[in-house]
């Protein structure tokens, strides 16, 4: 274990000295600079998740919404009926079939709901989406993506919206 950590740290650290000072070539004795625009893809890149990435996201706000004091006044006297709608996502190349299991079985085994098939025996309606966003950057800086994950459960009788949540990651 402890030569886990000290490989880890090594690594780190010989990372952090190219950084700070770049290997210049002995060839022609300019240094090897990544362009703006080749840094800014690195960081697009970078930032990537993957699809267990997702899944954390999605039973952290799974968590949050079944222990707020909505649902918890809500589900007091009795377990509520839900309608899971597929939670999608913009972006296409991530499995959400597993992600949309998960989030059932997660909300299975709070106890607080009984889950639905058809729309329309449910009460209420859990849906959600994980959407990518480009913001745009001056000249100076390259443009900056990250995603926006959001659920939301409304009361299909009333609409009105029981808990909704929404974050921002890169």
């Amino acid at each position: 274990m402890k030569k886990l950590i000290f490989s880890l740290l090594t690594l780190l650290f010989l990372n952090a000295c190219q950084t700070h000072f770049p290997i210049l070539s002995e060839n022609d004795g300019s240094d090897h600079r990544v362009s703006e625009k080749a840094a800014c893809q690195e960081n697009i890149e970078a930032g990537e998740l993957a699809d267990i990435d997702y899944l954390l996201y999605a039973n952290k706000m799974i968590d949050s919404m079944t222990r707020s004091k909505q649902v918890q006044k809500e589900t007091a006297n009795s377990r509520i009926r839900v309608y899971l709608s597929p939670v999608s996502h913009s972006g296409g190349d991530v499995d959400m079939s597993f992600i949309n299991t998960s989030i059932k079985n997660r909300i299975l085994r709070s106890g607080l709901f009984i889950v639905v098939d058809d729309m329309a025996a449910g009460d209420f309606q859990l849906s959600g989406a994980f959407k990518e966003i480009q913001q745009a950057g001056d000249s100076s800086s390259c443009n900056k993506n990250y995603e926006e994950f959001s659920l939301q459960l409304k009361n299909r009788r009333s609409n009105a919206i029981l808990w909704s949540d929404k974050k921002q990651f890169n």
